[in-house]
């Protein structure tokens, strides 16, 4: 049996409102619920796509933001990092609640880490850029090839922007990690909260 191009548009329209329904639920679901890595993963980059693709869900862009646990948080950012084989491995997961630039619009999200300190920044590492969401998912991984010994007197400056190509990049917020507190042989894994930085 044969099914023409024209025969599978129009099934997958009758499904859209099906599918809007579906996400609408789940975006509006607890916490726990909305904002698992398994929905950060699979269901937040589809909503991306469906916003670029300018499909008429204007619903389904109100995702439910997480409430700020600190009056000074800027949203949160789940990391994880461990020393093995001579590199530190900084994985950058998601990030949620982030703030909203002026005028409404969604960040276009990346995410930039040091190791301070570093006058010369030659420890800048950087992620991709997420377009136009304040629920970012990354899933990017962040190397450092340098002994175990300098990275423990060392401090993770992790810092996330807005990207913009006409004007200054914003900074939306940031934190640190002292990693003379951790033994980098285990790996730790956390969301952190994101409070105001300095700029450098």
């Amino acid at each position: 049996m044969h099914v023409g191009r024209s025969n599978v548009k129009s099934v997958a329209e009758r499904r859209l409102p099906q599918i809007q329904r579906f996400l609408i639920s789940l975006f509006n679901s607890a916490d726990e619920i909305a904002h698992s890595d398994l929905v950060y993963t699979f269901f937040h980059p589809l909503l991306r796509d469906q916003q670029e693709a300018k499909l008429t869900v204007s619903k389904v862009k109100e995702v439910k933001q997480p409430t700020r646990e600190y009056p000074n948080e800027v949203g949160q950012i789940k990391l994880s990092l461990q020393y093995r084989r001579g590199v530190l491995t900084v994985m950058i997961h998601h990030a949620k609640g982030l703030p909203m630039l002026q005028g409404g619009q969604e960040p276009n999200t990346y995410v930039k880490c040091y190791l301070k300190p570093d006058t010369t920044k030659v420890t800048k590492r950087k992620t991709k850029v997420v377009r136009k969401t304040c629920v970012p998912s990354f899933m990017e991984t962040l190397e450092y090839r340098m002994p175990v010994e300098h990275i423990q007197n060392r401090v993770l400056h992790v810092t996330v922007w807005s990207h913009d190509t006409l004007q200054e990049n914003e900074l939306l917020g940031g934190f640190q990690i002292d990693l003379s507190k951790y033994d980098l042989r285990k790996e730790l894994i956390n969301w952190f909260c994101l409070g105001p930085m300095p700029r450098n």
